[in-house]
């Protein structure tokens, strides 16, 4: 097992994949392009994904496309399913320890399987982000470095909506929320300490595993790239705004349900040639009803990036979630100026965000909005400067280097476990 990081090193990464939106999904893009890149730098990476049913069929040309394009080393598909009472009965206890102990039997076949893959193919680094199989955390632990990409901290997800839910006096929705609320809050205060090192998508983030683990040296925070190759050119539209996301995803659909009924009333009473695009998978009845000749409702966009580049304007409401906002960057990658909530650039550095028209309420929002529209011109020159920094500060390779740090750091601390687990007394207890 090699422990220098600048050395050919094998990567496996254990995670999940939304087929119905691929590229578009922000996570997709983060296990690909860092994939890409680890393997452009002499890496190698295998993909374990639990597959269901209903996934088999469209994932595996998915996945088959990915390693005949060099993105990946290659993949194993396994399957993970819980008998229906024993399911119940785990989601029940809540504490991960006591759910684990209920699941055992089929947590153990998941391990044996994922152990026998890690040592036929010489697995120096895993990489857990299927939230479904973190129980396997402490088990590789013990034989090789293990790290857990959380993305987001769903915790503080759930905290926000709790807060949402109640401002809006949507009561009836409490509860189950206070549930979700408490189960990620023990999921995750258990599992960040399961781990050699924990990842973020964002500072705030990182900052809520600080929290909950109290473990600050072991929490990193690794944000998402972007793609140069994908800018995309196109005519400015005059007059037309875009916000832009996977519209089945509450924090989305909810934003732009806020954006359509609070501010773009302001918006178009100053400015009745406006015009709003939704663009997005899946989107909810309840944004569906809201389509007209102002608000057009896209569905599923097969080029999201000409569809922000052909916008005046990129509005970014965001009321809900956390983590990395992949469309605000998106949207500055295609030159396209960006207005939003504090909620949709805590993830940026206070230099960019200086440069960004940001709001905390509807009013104050629907009057960046309209003082765009009515002198866009007076924006080009921080747009440029933005479109800069995002080149600058959100390449893959970047980011890929700061993810490289993160495993040699880990492989420097796990070296004389490492050494000891090669010993014969150790490799016979196997």
């Amino acid at each position: 097992m090699d422990t220098d990081s600048s050395h050919a090193l094998n990567f496996l990464w254990v995670l999940d994949i939304d087929y119905s939106t691929r590229h578009h999904h922000g996570a997709t893009l983060r296990y690909i392009n860092y994939s890409r890149q680890l393997i452009a730098a002499g890496h190698r990476v295998y993909f374990i994904v639990r597959f269901q049913n209903a996934t088999i069929e469209e994932g595996t040309p998915f996945l088959e496309e990915l390693k005949r394009a060099g993105t990946i080393s290659g993949y194993h598909a396994i399957a993970y399913t819980v008998p229906r009472n024993r399911g119940r009965l785990a989601a029940m206890a809540l504490f991960p320890p006591m759910a684990n102990h209920i699941l055992a039997p089929q947590q153990w076949r998941m391990y044996q399987r994922c152990r026998d893959i890690s040592e036929e193919l010489e697995i120096d680094v895993c990489i857990l982000s299927d939230r479904d199989l973190f129980f396997l955390a402490p088990r590789f632990r013990r034989r090789m470095p293990t790290i857990i990409d959380f993305g987001d901290c769903w915790t503080l997800y759930r905290a926000r909506e709790l807060r949402f839910l109640w401002q809006r006096r949507q009561y009836s929705a409490l509860r189950p929320a206070v549930r979700q609320f408490v189960e990620w809050l023990l999921k995750e205060r258990y599992y960040s300490r399961t781990a050699d090192a924990n990842i973020t998508v964002s500072p705030v983030d990182k900052a809520g595993f600080e929290r909950l683990s109290r473990r600050a040296a072991n929490s990193h925070v690794l944000l998402n790239g972007v793609t140069p190759g994908g800018i995309a050119k196109a005519d400015k539209v005059k007059g037309r705004l875009i916000f832009s996301g996977n519209m089945d995803f509450p924090p989305n659909y909810e934003s732009a349900l806020w954006l359509i009924d609070h501010v773009m009333p302001l918006v178009f009473a100053a400015h009745p040639d406006a015009h709003l695009v939704i663009a997005g998978a899946n989107p909810v009845p309840e944004l569906l009803a809201r389509a007209s000749d102002r608000i057009r409702i896209t569905g599923f966009v097969p080029d999201m990036s000409a569809e922000i580049a052909s916008a005046s304007l990129y509005v970014a409401p965001m009321i809900l979630g956390g983590g990395f906002k992949n469309k605000v960057v998106e949207a500055l990658i295609n030159r396209t100026y960006v207005a939003g909530t504090p909620m949709a650039v805590e993830f940026m550095t206070p230099e960019s965000k200086a440069y960004m028209l940001i709001a905390d309420s509807a009013e104050a929002l629907a009057a960046h909005v309209n003082h765009f529209l009515a002198r866009p011109d007076d924006f080009e020159s921080q747009l440029t400067v933005l479109h800069a920094m995002m080149l600058r500060e959100f390449s893959w390779q970047y980011r890929t280097a700061e993810l490289l740090n993160i495993v040699r750091d880990v492989l420097e601390e796990r070296r004389p476990v490492l050494y000891a687990a090669r010993t014969p007394a150790s490799s016979s207890a196997k």
